[in-house]
């Protein structure tokens, strides 16, 4: 192994999504050297649309109002499909939120973290922590060349996403427990009105309900306008609740693309918005929200952050929100500490953290969010679970939806 280069810094961190950003802009505002290590050819390298709520920590991180100026304001409603697109209800939720496109928004982390001196190094792979007496003191990492780096660093925050890089070597269980598989495509040309379709759009498809995939898990299609007649569609599979389920096979990936293919062409409603539709982007990838990590300080020296965490709106709306806002809680956290005491990742002082982060309103928000859908989908799709069972009970659903709205 050649070790091309040594850098000591404040804090590393791995993954330049928002989560990642935040905690670098958060970081060299309190005055600390922060170094971003990113694997993908750019900052949040992977295409999408997104949308999120606007929240004051929003116009703190790009500036004010630069949110209503990249997005399309949603009336908060969102409509939720029974299976078969036999029922309807509608929901509301009265803060203001926007639709927007990725790369805009990213962009956009990154020029502030540049104004504030933040080191982004990107097509940079970490491979592994470096550890010393029990402490986690940096990580190893490939650069594109091949080459193997090593920095050092007196805080390393995992927000690699759901891939979990450093949470993954201390044993957290992502593909067993976290993470959720999802299809992400995006599509223009689109069969929708935006005026007459403005919000978020959820079709629920039970276990069984399918004939051409009788045992693929519970699953939610979804659908939100970004602009004009561009959107996101996709399929969410939730996997929560299926250890618990005998009925259900856990499909790979290209069962879940045919069963995506299916969808598209055929389900009730949902189809309708493919019709002369152009798909620009399509991919299976992962969702981290099938529960929260239980240790996010897996080793001293080490925090995961946003979904590297599955710190996340469970109910698979944004998590950007929630990941944004850990991350400055932690960064501040650190921060104070690594300023007055000398040795900053004492028991005592984990502790600290811990107890400090369960009782901050954010997490209390997210915990509560998990218990919902764990009862929620408890109800619908393990022990409603099909089609027929959940359009009898629909009533008492909406009025579940209701409260979680």
């Amino acid at each position: 192994m050649t070790i091309k280069n040594s850098m000591n810094i404040d804090f590393i961190i791995v993954g330049a999504g928002p989560a990642g950003l935040t905690a670098s802009i958060m970081a060299a505002r309190e005055g600390f050297k922060v170094v971003v290590l990113e694997k993908g050819e750019e900052a949040g390298p992977k295409p999408r649309g997104e949308g999120m709520g606007y929240y004051s920590i929003v116009d703190d991180l790009l500036g004010k109002d630069y949110l209503p100026s990249i997005g399309i304001k949603s009336n908060g409603g969102r409509v939720w499909h029974s299976p078969g697109d036999l029922q309807i209800t509608t929901t509301y939720r009265e803060y203001p939120h926007y639709f927007f496109e990725w790369r805009r928004f990213i962009d956009r982390f990154v020029e502030r973290a540049n104004e504030l001196g933040v080191e982004i190094i990107l097509e940079s792979e970490v491979i592994k922590p470096i550890e010393k007496n029990g402490l986690c003191v940096g990580v190893s990492y490939k650069d594109k060349s091949g080459n193997i780096s090593e920095v050092h660093g007196k805080t390393i925050m995992d927000c690699s996403g759901y891939s979990g890089v450093i949470g993954r070597y201390y044993g957290v269980l992502y593909d067993e427990e976290i993470n959720c598989p999802i299809i992400k495509c995006l599509i223009s040309e689109a069969n929708i009105n935006i005026k007459e379709t403005p919000d978020l759009n959820f079709f629920f498809i039970g276990n069984g309900d399918l004939d051409y995939a009788p045992n693929f898990p519970p699953c939610v299609a979804y659908i939100f306008p970004l602009e004009g007649k561009r959107v996101e569609v996709g399929l969410m599979l939730r996997m929560a609740q299926v250890p618990q389920m005998k009925t259900v096979k856990i499909p790979n990936n290209d069962e879940i693309l045919k069963v995506w293919g299916n969808l598209k062409k055929y389900y009730p409603g949902f189809s309708e918005f493919f019709k002369g539709a152009k798909i620009d982007y399509e991919e299976v990838t992962w969702l981290p929200n099938a529960r929260m990590v239980e240790n996010i300080v897996p080793i001293p020296g080490v925090v995961l952050i946003g979904d590297s965490a599955g710190f996340v709106n469970p109910f698979g709306s944004s998590g950007l929100y929630y990941s944004m806002e850990m991350a400055d809680f932690w960064v501040k956290n650190i921060a104070k500490k690594m300023k007055n005491e000398e040795i900053l990742w004492s028991s005592e002082n984990i502790e600290g953290f811990k107890s400090s982060f369960e009782n901050y309103d954010v997490y209390k928000e997210v915990k509560g969010l998990y218990n919902l859908i764990g009862a929620f989908e408890y109800k619908i799709f393990n022990r409603l679970r099909t089609a027929e069972k959940i359009n009898k009970k629909w009533d008492y659903i909406s009025s579940l939806l209701k409260q979680a709205s």
